[in-house]
């Protein structure tokens, strides 16, 4: 048996039907409405099979079935039921139609798809200013940009004039007279102490009798 639509009960009319037939023949009648249902509107008019189809003995069967059978139409063989025939064929309609409308949209929502699909492929990658940016900042501080720096040194400002670069970068070069850069910590010290000490041997002379203790209020500072 093929599937079929749900089948509707149209409960006042079939308890309007039935008041004459008893708790027997109702259940028989509906077991044969259902069976028929499944069966496309049609079952063999044989009293074997419906007998089997109601659930009941050949005999019993016989006996309560002079009342049920006038419910049904008796045709070439077969028996059928209007109204079950009626309600069949607009299921059927109605499961079509939306089978179909399920179709159409599928092959639809395959072609946006399809089109969505080539589209995408078919676009050429864009680069926000954002993203460029975040780039150049990224490579302006790399660890290789900052290697490359540090061994040219610090970068001098833009001059149009290249004497003037060069003359300005000499300028910066210049030392006071008599200058040397300490070589450790220690140089540095000692450097200052000679000096304090150059100061207080001035002080000293000129009789100053607070001269050479001005190291010695340096406790940070000792000579080597």
């Amino acid at each position: 048996m093929s599937e079929r639509p749900f089948m509707q009960l149209y409960v006042s009319d079939f308890v309007g039907d039935t008041l004459q037939l008893s708790t027997e023949q109702i259940g028989a009648y509906m077991l044969i409405l259902m069976a028929m249902w499944n069966a496309g509107g049609r079952l063999p008019d044989d009293d074997a099979k419906l007998a089997r189809v109601a659930r009941l003995s050949l005999k019993r069967w016989r006996a309560i079935s002079a009342d049920l059978l006038g419910f049904f139409e008796r045709q070439a063989g077969e028996i059928g039921h209007k109204r079950l025939t009626r309600e069949l064929h607009k299921a059927q309609v109605k499961s079509e139609a939306r089978a179909a409308a399920g179709a159409r949209g599928g092959a639809v929502t395959a072609l946006k798809t399809k089109a969505h699909g080539a589209a995408s492929a078919g676009a050429l990658p864009r680069h926000s200013p954002d993203s460029r940016n975040q780039s150049e900042k990224a490579s302006a501080f790399s660890g290789e940009n900052n290697r490359h720096v540090s061994a040219q040194g610090p970068r001098e400002p833009f001059c149009r004039d290249g004497a003037q670069r060069s003359s300005s970068r000499a300028a910066s070069s210049k030392k006071p007279p008599g200058w040397q850069r300490p070589r450790t910590h220690a140089d540095a010290a000692n450097a200052i102490i000679e000096e304090i000490r150059s100061h207080d041997r001035s002080r000293t002379a000129a009789g100053d009798e607070g001269a050479g203790r001005d190291v010695l209020m340096l406790p940070a500072i000792r000579p080597d």
